[in-house]
């Protein structure tokens, strides 16, 4: 798949490398949702992704600003799932297996959000 075909909000199915030594990060074939495509010359080509889970949990409800839960249908996904920004990773184009769909925007617009929280700056703790 071409990088320059990729948008925010579409859903790939990707494959993830198994990690060693074993972690609690993501693995396998999965969807994600592209969060973000690298602009201008790059040295390999890549997408930002955010890769989903049909696994829940107490922790769905417990951080919703880390897991934005997405209902079946959503973007071409089969299943309801969750969008794990807690994982969010770059990813090789050649990893890329299919194209199921895009997110509309109000769905989109909470994981953006979400990242955007993620990587604000925090303030000091000076305890002077």
């Amino acid at each position: 798949m071409a990088v320059e075909a990729v948008a925010a909000g579409d859903i790939l199915v990707i494959a993830l490398p198994l990690h060693d030594p074993k972690g609690h990060e993501q693995e396998g074939v999965r969807p994600a949702v592209v969060v973000g495509v690298p602009q201008g010359p790059v040295r390999y080509p890549v997408v930002i992704v955010v890769p989903l889970t049909t696994t829940s949990g107490p922790w769905v409800k417990q951080n919703p600003d880390l897991y934005q839960p997405l209902p079946p249908g959503a973007g071409g996904i089969p299943r309801a799932s969750i969008a794990l920004i807690d994982q969010v990773r770059a990813i090789d184009v050649r990893r890329v297996k299919a194209y199921l769909g895009t997110l509309e925007e109000k769905t989109f617009e909470p994981i953006r959000t979400s990242l955007l929280k993620l990587f604000e700056k925090k303030p000091s703790h000076d305890q002077g």
